[in-house]
């Protein structure tokens, strides 16, 4: 039970004094690109002093030139320092520190998005969706997991943008945490003033369930990917009421956190699949996980293994190494049959690195997120015109697009 003290206000968390040792980053672990670096004098005076606030003053003068390099050459002040040394790793809840069950429930669901082997870009906090966060920097995550140790089940924890407000008198029937995050307003509410917010530290794109603390991974998709491919399958392609898509070919992008159900997906439907990835470290995870059976980057062997599989009603998964763009133009010029198409790169950031434009490779696509994001967003923009008339020829081929994205992509259809 909590004592009026704490009701009152008295109890104060903070970080400890000690101020932790740097920690090696362990090579083979993929790291978010740099962001670019894009604000004014008096917006990065407020980025340090947002980054600041929750270290004790002492070491203050040793950490502001340490998180102005991060912030110049990230795009974000991340502290490193204060990341927990060695892996994270979701723990049995009874290791946890707690006064209540869902305060140990909570550090253990954070544990989980920023795994190795669970996050797309562990150090940076990023779970998935290419900006997908569970907060902005490590001393807050420091913060939050103090905060959910020592709350009962007569608190709420508030929590706003990665931000813990503080701990709030409830009771037992209420929420524990209440999170908001990427809150903007009125005129402010677009891709480059948030863009400048995330970097003050005053903004955090918390995707669906990273920066809700529940993340897990394409499996908690895979059902729903199956569902919808099925049905898409026997309302638009003719299979029996009882039938699977034996014989159909499902043609995708994207093998990164939700995307990489899509080939399970498809197998388990008994269809063949084709998805497009820029990224081979993805495709390296997903074939060795036995959720893509087949790698190629020449467009000419992935048909004729498609070619292959369709006929024999088998239910090959194949990633083609390479750009979307390229693969769906290759199958329209071809007139290769395809029945089921869509598209899950994370469009949702275009402009941040969510989508890589045809024409340049994936490293040449980080080179420029950090040092020319006018070229690389007029090309985002020439890419997804193509991108959408690529859709549209093999949609009067006979394909059927599921429309996830195509609101998005629509706009991209005006002159010039």
């Amino acid at each position: 039970m909590v004592n009026n003290a704490q009701i009152a206000g008295v109890m104060r968390i903070r970080l400890d004094d000690d101020l932790p040792e740097q920690e090696k980053f362990q090579q083979e672990i993929r790291r978010a690109p740099d962001r670019g670096f894009r604000l004014s004098r008096s917006q990065t005076e407020t980025a340090l002093k947002n980054a600041l606030r929750y270290v004790p003053e002492q070491h203050h003068h040793l950490l502001v030139p340490e998180f102005l390099e991060e912030l110049k050459s990230k795009g974000r002040i991340y502290g490193y320092r204060y990341r927990p040394h060695g892996p994270l790793k979701a723990r049995p809840i009874d290791e946890y520190e707690g006064n209540c069950l869902a305060g140990r429930a909570f550090q253990l669901m954070i544990d989980n998005n920023l795994d190795f082997d669970v996050a797309l870009y562990p150090y940076e906090l990023v779970t998935y969706g290419e900006t997908g966060s569970v907060c902005q920097n490590w001393m807050q995550l420091r913060l939050i997991k103090k905060y959910l140790q020592v709350m009962t089940e007569h608190q709420t924890l508030v929590m706003q943008s990665g931000h813990p407000l503080g701990l709030f008198q409830s009771s037992p029937d209420q929420p524990r945490v209440i999170i908001t995050n990427g809150l903007m307003v009125g005129l402010y509410d677009n891709p480059g003033d948030w863009e400048i917010a995330a970097q003050m530290g005053v903004s955090s794109y918390g995707q669906m369930t990273a920066g809700g603390w529940m993340y897990i991974g394409p499996q908690g998709i895979v059902h729903g990917t199956y569902n919808t491919l099925l049905n898409g399958g026997r309302k638009m392609c003719g299979v029996p009421e009882t039938g699977n898509l034996a014989g159909l070919l499902f043609v995708t992008s994207g093998l990164g956190g939700m995307s990489g159900a899509q080939p399970k997906a498809a197998k388990i439907a008994g269809g063949v699949s084709i998805t497009a990835e820029v990224d081979i470290s993805r495709i390296e995870t997903r074939k060795n996980q036995g959720w893509v059976d087949v790698v190629s980057s020449d467009l000419a062997e992935i048909l004729q293994i498609a070619q292959r599989s369709l006929a024999a009603k088998d239910t090959t998964s194949i990633a083609y190494h390479g750009n979307v763009v390229d693969l769906l133009e290759y199958l329209a010029e071809k007139e290769f049959p395809v029945d089921l198409l869509s598209d899950q790169t994370s469009c949702h950031v275009v402009y941040d690195g969510g989508y890589c434009p045809q024409g340049i490779d994936f490293a040449e696509r980080t080179r420029l997120l950090a040092t020319d994001r006018t070229r690389f967003s007029s090309l985002v923009d020439k890419s997804l015109r193509r991108h959408y008339h690529a859709i549209q020829k093999l949609s009067g081929q006979g394909a059927y697009f599921l429309t996830t994205v195509m609101p998005f992509l629509k706009r991209f259809l005006m002159p010039g």
